[in-house]
């Protein structure tokens, strides 16, 4: 007697809180912390002809619900951009991460390399934070729970723009205004508490196989360039980019440049990678 057939298991379902443009090699845009797959509009924008791209918002920032818990880990994070990769039923991609979605790619190297085909680490550091770093977080997270993330604006606005772009582009800022005070208070403070208890990845980095690029904007005060030059020398063959008149949020600053980096990459990725 025969056993019935089986029906085959069903698809992950699409994540609701995803962008999704152009064909070719899948590029997996993890953004910055305290925005949103918003971030990367300029990108969608300007290199749909190059690559596949995707936006993902991570848990607890735009369309994503947060996780039911107070940390939200970068492993977690790094679970979620699996997850997508999943639903969308793709063994691997190019991963590109700029501050803390670069936390996230370095977190999605470690627990899965054969999924990350090449890297992009841009305005961000392998290294963990200091003991003062972690607790301005800590403190952070608790003012976000208690006031709102619009309450922290005036001190991080500075921090992710240059001073040339925050003179030259009020609609920038204006722009980053609104998304922090949009950021949801639970999702902005259980990420910090997972960037304040990140480990550190140095020793990662010497062990990774694929393309990679780093990038960094020349006037960025939260990973200056001098940590970039540091990943780009530790990671194996990796190239780097310094984009001047870009503070933190480089793709955003300068998305002509950027673009440009990027565009560059994929293009020496197609040539060096097989499809």
């Amino acid at each position: 007697m025969t056993s019935a057939r089986q029906p085959p298991p069903a698809p992950a379902p699409l994540p609701p809180a995803l962008d999704q443009v152009g064909d070719g090699v899948p590029l997996l845009l993890l953004h910055a912390f305290p925005l949103s797959r918003r971030m990367w509009r300029p990108q969608l924008a300007g290199l749909a002809d190059a690559c596949r791209l995707l936006a993902p918002d991570l848990p607890g920032f735009g369309g994503s619900a947060p996780l039911p818990a107070a940390v939200c880990s970068m492993e977690d994070m790094a679970g979620a951009a699996l997850g997508v990769l999943d639903a969308l039923g793709l063994p691997s991609a190019v991963v590109c991460g700029l501050s803390m979605g670069g936390y996230v790619a370095l977190a999605l190297c470690e627990r899965c390399p054969e999924r990350v085909r090449g890297l992009v680490l841009a305005d961000t550091r392998a290294t963990a934070d200091d003991a003062a770093g972690r607790q301005r977080r800590l403190a952070a997270a608790l003012e976000a729970e208690s006031r709102g993330p619009a309450a922290l604006a005036d001190t991080l606005v500075p921090r992710l723009l240059s001073a040339r772009t925050r003179e030259e582009r009020p609609e920038l800022v204006a722009w980053l205004r609104r998304e922090i005070a949009a950021a949801p208070a639970a999702g902005f403070a259980a990420a910090q508490r997972g960037m304040a208890a990140r480990p550190d990845r140095t020793a990662l980095l010497r062990r990774l196989a694929m393309p990679a690029l780093v990038v960094v904007g020349e006037e960025d005060e939260l990973t200056p360039p001098a940590h970039s030059v540091e990943l780009a020398r530790q990671i194996p063959g990796a190239r780097l980019v310094t984009i001047a008149g870009a503070g933190h949020l480089s793709n955003l600053e300068q998305p002509e440049a950027f673009n440009g980096a990027m565009r560059d990459f994929m293009r020496d990725f197609r040539k060096k990678v097989p499809s």
